[in-house]
């Protein structure tokens, strides 16, 4: 009799085997699945070994191994062990405005978890305390791990000169009203909820977190950020804004082997640097010194009275004004100053170097993703205690991974941008077919096509409309100018200027 009209016998109620227990899933059930037919069985154990689609939009065997360094607190629980609870909690990022109990009951209908048909769902409570049996450790590691991909292992190898390039910078994330999150991450001011704050590492080209550092509203971004120093690497290009220089993190973060681009203070006396020779494209050779001044308040803050003076380093810096006109005839022009680690001007020069420091404002388009098309605008974390918003933070962190992955892998098939292909539809994609993917609980069949999930979600964002290349828009800063104004196209205007530096004199007294 074939498959499709094989009769359906539902699985006796017998407890379910452990997961880990290949053979004993597969024994239990035997005589009910005989009576459903070859059909039933030969399918049942198909959807027993495929992955889910979220397995296969993670890097390979992530969970496994991040599990393996966790602590062993669920091996009790047949049911809501480790990987289930890992599953769930990225299924409730996945789908931030449904319940608990709609949370397990479509993470219990995914693939590649070994519940036989009819398993009990668990209630939301249950799920809860998972949720603290599992920790932050373990989807810390999990995101750290799928994180390390690079892009050219999933077909972009966009470089800049041959350099990857990326960004770092700083947001927030509104939390539940507690004392213990009020305690833990602080609060912007009275009435207001407490603020979890994320300063993350972000590769520019697909928008794919490399890394980020988790703490409260009141930690200075410049403390998560030196958290980041490892993320750092040879053959990479770093964009930072100007609140994140000081001579100490430079020396650190450019010996790792990484290059740096990272915005200045514009105020001569503001940076600890000074002109040693202009160069043939308008770019200066400055000498970084760290003043008497500068040695002792960092004395201070790292609490080591006999810290040495650090070395004087050369660094190159492209000073420059970008003029903006919009359709309407308004004009604002900007000075910046950019501090790099590309000596060699003939090779990198300075107009190209101010050109590529507008990809720094890819991180704010990744946190926009973050945090109004994943989590939603307005909606708090779910967690109610420090541990298990950190955990639900790095969860949506891995969310925003597998759709920006997507997204660069269907642009590699289809040899385009991934910029060019909408987030928003890519999410709405991935979660219509993680349900479309989902098995019934009674039956063990799915509603997805005889195609794997991953290749009918290619098919579907490559067939997704693209934004329009090209397009150069501005709009006030605040919420109050966009208001007052609307969006205009603009066109900018580079030019090189000379610094207001003072001339670096190698003398003793210097």
């Amino acid at each position: 009799m074939p498959a499709k009209s094989a009769m359906l016998v539902a699985p006796p109620s017998i407890p379910p085997a452990p997961p880990e227990d290949d053979e004993a899933v597969r024994d239990t059930g035997l005589a009910a699945r005989v009576a459903a037919g070859p059909g039933f069985w030969t399918s049942w154990l198909d959807e027993l070994d495929r992955q889910g689609l979220l397995e296969e939009l993670l890097a390979e065997d992530v969970i496994a191994r991040a599990l393996r360094e966790a602590p062993a607190g669920h091996r009790y629980d047949r049911v809501l062990n480790a990987k289930m609870t890992v599953i769930c909690v990225l299924v409730a990022c996945l789908f931030p405005g449904a319940g608990y109990d709609g949370v397990l009951a479509t993470a219990f209908g995914l693939p590649g978890l070994r519940f036989k048909p009819g398993t009990d769902v668990p209630a939301g409570s249950a799920f809860s305390q998972a949720r603290r049996l599992l920790g932050e450790q373990a989807m810390k590691r999990i995101f750290e791990l799928d994180a390390a991909r690079g892009d050219a292992e999933l077909g972009i190898a966009a470089l800049w000169k041959g350099l990857e390039v990326t960004a770092i910078d700083g947001t927030t994330m509104e939390l539940g009203r507690n004392d213990a999150l009020d305690g833990e991450f602080g609060t912007p001011g009275d009435g207001a909820r407490p603020l979890l704050r994320a300063v993350a590492h972000v590769r520019t080209v697909t928008f794919r977190w490399i890394g980020a550092a988790i703490g409260g509203y009141h930690d200075g971004e410049n403390t998560l950020a030196d958290e980041l120093e490892g993320s750092f690497g040879p053959g990479m290009l770093n964009l930072a804004d100007r609140g994140f220089f000081s001579m100490d993190r430079w020396i650190r973060f450019s010996g790792t082997g990484a290059h740096l681009a990272w915005r200045v203070k514009n105020g001569a006396k503001s940076v600890p640097f000074r002109t040693v020779r202009t160069l043939p494209d308008g770019s200066e050779l400055v000498m970084l010194h760290e003043s008497d001044g500068m040695r002792a308040r960092r004395r201070r803050g790292t609490a080591d009275p006999c810290a040495e003076r650090l070395p004087d380093t050369i660094a190159r810096l492209v000073t420059f004004t970008i003029t903006a006109r919009t359709a309407s005839g308004r004009v604002k022009t900007t000075l910046m100053r950019v501090l790099t680690t590309l000596l060699d001007h003939d090779a990198y020069p300075a107009r190209e170097i101010a050109a590529l420091y507008a990809e720094r404002w890819q991180i704010e388009i990744a946190f926009l993703h973050l945090k109004k098309t994943v989590r939603g605008p307005r909606r708090a974390l779910r967690g109610q205690s420090p541990e298990l918003a950190r955990q639900e933070a790095r969860a949506l962190l891995l969310i925003h991974n597998l759709v920006a992955t997507a997204a660069a892998r269907a642009a590699a098939l289809a040899g385009t941008d991934p910029g060019l292909i909408p987030f928003a539809g890519i999410l709405g994609l991935i979660r219509a077919h993680v349900v479309a993917d989902a098995c019934c609980r009674h039956c063990g069949h799915r509603t997805a096509g005889p195609e794997g999930p991953l290749t009918s979600l290619n098919a579907a964002i490559t067939a997704l409309p693209r934004h329009r290349a090209g397009r150069q828009r501005t709009s006030g800063r605040t919420a109050a100018g966009r208001r007052a104004r609307r969006t205009e196209e603009v066109t900018y205007t580079i030019e090189i200027v000379k610094s207001n530096l003072p001339k670096w004199d190698a003398s003793p007294e210097t």
